[in-house]
């Protein structure tokens, strides 16, 4: 099913995609890393400056746990972890075939549990664990412009945490697909 709702997604962006010889400031696309985010993601550009908003989240185990065997006290039940971005882009560099970047962003790991005990009198405690974290920091990146709608992007962010330590030089990366 995931499969097929990709593949329509990709359809209908290249049958919205502006088939003029002007370069194409939009797109949309799937990054991953951890000051862009994980997820679905928005691109513009205006002139040399731009931006880029990137959402996505999975959910799993959405009951209550039943508790049917006596060795076990601790289950997880419900579980969210997500990504919300926004990313500050200026050109350095533009040609033809590839675009140089610096950019400044911010991110935030949604990362929330429910977690259900049941003491020795059977009783369930339902306790929900909140591992939210933030990270800021600049970088800089490489679009690589396979064909006038699709784009390739590599990023060398410094992520520094929200207790403010440097936590990543990890590079991040995704695709474009321009419109």
């Amino acid at each position: 099913m995931k499969k097929v709702i990709f593949i329509v997604v990709l359809l209908s962006v290249f049958t919205f995609c502006n088939l003029n010889s002007e370069e194409l400031t939009k797109g949309v696309g799937f990054t991953a890393g951890q000051l862009s985010g994980i997820g679905f993601n928005y691109r513009q550009y205006f002139d040399k400056n731009g931006m880029q908003f990137t959402f996505g989240f999975i959910s799993t185990s959405d009951k209550a746990p039943k508790f049917t065997d006596s060795y076990t006290n601790t289950k997880t039940g419900w579980e969210i972890n997500g990504w919300l971005s926004a990313m500050y882009l200026r050109t350095i560099r533009d040609s033809d075939n590839s675009r140089f970047y610096f950019f400044a962003g911010t991110s935030i790991n949604i990362d929330r549990k429910d977690v259900y005990v049941q003491d020795n009198s059977g009783t369930v405690v339902k306790t929900t664990k909140n591992h939210d974290k933030v990270y800021f920091g600049p970088g800089l990146g490489m679009e690589v412009k396979a064909s006038k709608y699709f784009s390739l992007l590599f990023e060398l962010p410094v992520s520094i945490s929200d207790n403010k330590k440097i936590v990543s030089y990890i590079p991040q990366g995704g695709f474009i697909i321009k419109f």
